[in-house]
């Protein structure tokens, strides 16, 4: 079966993108098909709305109101005319205590669209906050361990890493800048922010790049401000993350609000 072109031209609405977990809300969401390292929650906010899902090239298509999937779990979205909630975030950081493709149930469907109703034109806070409403409504099975504070090596390693750009800092360079082994600091690293030292700066660099494109730059220009090789480097990256292309988020048609939000799991879990 020939694949179809990604059809996210008329892409609309809000896109909340943490460190290690993205939240979208809006219409017109329609990918190729691909994995990723997250899972993912897909729902539709209306009743009478569904959304196509395959997870064959040569298979069926199945319309659902809400499902997860988890991580490397290989499909392609058809949301085009369906307004839907969105929701990745990375297995370091939080597991979704179910099978690899979850249908949820009418009271799942229900307790999220309360959750996530009213969040249009909100902030990355009240994002935030309902992103762990959301996650709340299911077991937690997380092996991150969040303490009060972030250690201050981490706090300064973390505002390195988007200094330096588009330099890439290596970890050992960031070891040694938090007076750790190598060892010791990737393990501090994951436990408080939730997701391993490189998977967040890859985040970081793309968060650059989207700043640089929300200002007008061409994917070029943004690619190398970044510190990614060329400009097909960064949309494959960015591809890979959230499973559309830049141009869907950033092209002439799109009309999507893009946040990008430097709080890490551990700053949002404090007691």
């Amino acid at each position: 079966m020939k694949r179809e072109e990604n059809k996210t031209g008329d892409l609309q609405g809000q896109l909340y993108v943490f460190p290690g977990r993205i939240l979208f809300v809006g219409l017109g969401l329609h990918t190729d098909f691909h994995a990723h390292h997250a899972s993912s929650l897909l729902l539709s906010l209306e009743e009478s709305q569904t959304f196509g899902l395959m997870l064959e090239e040569d298979g069926p298509e199945h319309r659902h109101s809400g499902v997860i999937l988890g991580p490397g779990l290989r499909h392609r979205l058809m949301g085009d005319s369906t307004t839907m909630l969105v929701l990745q975030v990375v297995p370091e950081m939080y597991r979704f205590p179910m099978e690899a493709l979850h249908v949820m149930d009418q009271r799942e469907l229900d307790s999220l669209r309360s959750v996530i109703s009213g969040l249009e034109g909100e902030g990355c806070e009240e994002a935030s906050h309902r992103f762990f409403q959301m996650i709340a409504l299911f077991e937690a099975n997380t092996d991150s361990n969040p303490e009060a504070e972030v250690d201050p090596r981490i706090s300064a390693s973390l505002q390195h890493i988007h200094d330096s750009l588009p330099e890439i800092l290596s970890v050992a360079e960031l070891a040694i800048g938090a007076g750790l082994s190598e060892h010791r600091f990737m393990h501090l690293f994951k436990k408080q922010v939730g997701i391993p030292v490189r998977r967040y700066a890859l985040w970081a660099r793309m968060q650059k790049a989207a700043f640089m494109l929300k200002d007008g730059r061409t994917l070029t220009e943004a690619a190398h401000e970044a510190g990614f090789s060329d400009s097909a480097h960064m949309s494959r990256s960015f591809k890979e993350l959230f499973g559309i292309s830049p141009s869907a988020v950033f092209g002439e048609r799109a009309s999507v609000m893009a946040h990008f939000c430097n709080q890490v799991w551990n700053q949002e879990r404090r007691s």
